[in-house]
């Protein structure tokens, strides 16, 4: 197996390290990976915020934060090793003054050497373009190796993603930016474009002429926890479907790239974003748990929705009218992400036949399954599905959670995990049209019971074209 270690020294400036994102995922994938010897001998981890505060509390924050979240596999001399790497620094976000305080903190840190400076913005999307801009105000040279890890959201719609496009490409170049959606770090949703990419067989059974529905689904048990501002604002169309589960769709859909290039995966992956077409008709079902209101930090009138579930088509040649179903919720009865294909019968099978799936669990166990039937002669029972399955879960030492993977691909400068600009307009679009149908048919909120499976709504979405939900697939 051949395993990538960082070998040259990096500096990794984190903007926004007091924040939950830096201490519940960052921190922890830092030390997953130095704990697989990745890291190379000289590196600098830095946290920048606005809070001031010594070296040494940042420094028992950050290890308090990996302590947390490894609990009883915890090394603690490979802890105390990682922790001395890690430096603080009190800074503005909109003042320049304090990125030239910072730059020559660097300087001193790392004596004048030359090496990539990772700058993770672990900050709310407001903040984004003051510290764009004094990255590019404050920059020493115009070779100097700035690389901008930016996590979704990028924009509240298509125009202010746009926007934020063009406001990145003043300052720097379009191959300095990392567009992070950590779903694409998942193993199991990276497992979709290898199964595709190493089975010539899987690729021919996904052409649209070939099935009969695709249903994307991505259950949640929990609610929304201590994300009440952040969730109440956006809801969960914006927050789920926008990124991670049209990403999923477009892995499924989009035609194998005949290069491992990041260019062509995302060229692909934007064909089919930007074909994606919401049909006529009653295609859109919007619900919200109990007790939302309920929650702290929500309005006790917000009809923010909780649960969401779309039909679309994909409007290209091969794909012409077969159904996608997209669904997704919180306080539902399971956890469970997971891409079901449903095939096509053959003409003389009857309706009530079970179907052949191809079935990709992306969560919370990584498996592939592949459903077919078994048709006897005699018994009371004339059909007998044939399961196999596999795990497709990442195994072994080797194995780094999504934030600790897309970190080295920063490094290696591999942008095949990350999105690009015209696919992240693309979906804006996809998210804009259902939400302005929303609007204009003014559909309602539906109310579900916590632990349920949601609104029944949901059904009349697979009913009408003569389908079920696969929950069980």
């Amino acid at each position: 197996m051949n395993i990538f270690r960082i070998k040259d020294p990096f500096t990794l400036t984190i903007f926004g390290a007091s924040g939950d994102l830096a201490k519940l995922k960052l921190f922890p994938a830092l030390y997953s990976l130095a704990e697989q010897k990745r890291l190379p001998a000289d590196f600098s981890i830095i946290g920048f915020a606005r809070t001031k505060k010594t070296q040494k509390q940042f420094q028992k924050e950050f290890e308090t934060s990996i302590k947390n979240a490894i609990k009883s596999d915890l090394n603690p001399t490979i802890l105390k090793n990682l922790s001395q790497h890690v430096h603080y620094f009190t800074g503005q976000y909109n003042n320049l003054e304090s990125f030239h305080e910072y730059k020559a903190f660097l300087k001193k840190l790392t004596k004048g050497k030359k090496q990539p400076h990772l700058a993770y913005f672990s900050v709310p999307p407001q903040a984004f373009k003051p510290i764009i801009q004094n990255l590019g105000e404050s920059k020493t040279s115009k070779n100097e190796d700035i690389r901008l890890i930016i996590e979704k959201p990028f924009g509240q719609d298509s125009k202010s993603a746009t926007q934020l496009y063009h406001f990145i490409s003043q300052y720097f170049e379009e191959k300095q930016a990392y567009l992070l959606d950590h779903f694409l770090g998942k193993s199991g949703v990276q497992s979709i474009l290898n199964l595709r990419q190493t089975n010539r067989i899987l690729n021919i059974l996904l052409r649209g002429a070939e099935i009969a529905n695709i249903q994307i689904s991505a259950l949640e048990s929990i609610g929304i926890k201590e994300r009440a501002g952040y969730f109440d604002q956006v809801g969960i169309m914006k927050d789920w479907i926008q990124s991670h589960l049209l990403q999923i769709l477009a892995l499924t859909t989009m035609n194998v790239p005949i290069s491992d290039s990041a260019e062509s995966l995302h060229r692909e992956k934007n064909s089919i974003l930007s074909a994606i077409k919401l049909p006529k008709g009653d295609n859109v079902v919007i619900g919200q748990y109990d007790g939302y209101t309920k929650e702290n930090g929500i309005p006790k009138g917000s009809k923010t929705e909780t649960f969401a579930a779309v039909k679309l088509l994909i409007d290209q040649g091969e794909w012409f009218k077969v159904p996608i179903y997209i669904r997704t919720g919180k306080k539902l009865h399971k956890k469970l992400t997971t891409v079901v294909v449903e095939f096509k019968k053959l003409a003389f099978q009857k309706d009530s036949e079970e179907p052949n799936l191809l079935v990709i669990q992306v969560g919370p166990e990584e498996r592939v399954s592949i459903k077919l039937m078994n048709k006897y002669q005699t018994g009371n029972s004339p059909y007998e599905s044939i399961t196999t399955s596999k795990s497709i879960a990442c195994s072994g030492d080797y194995c780094l959670p999504p934030h600790g993977l897309l970190l080295l691909d920063v490094i290696r400068e591999n942008k095949s995990s990350f999105l690009s600009f015209p696919e992240i307009i693309a979906s804006w679009h996809v998210t804009e049209a259902i939400l302005d149908t929303i609007k204009r048919k003014k559909i309602r909120v539906e109310k579900y019971k916590e632990g349920s499976e949601g609104p029944k709504s949901q059904h009349k979405l697979t009913r009408q074209d003569g389908f079920i939900w696969h929950d069980d697939p």
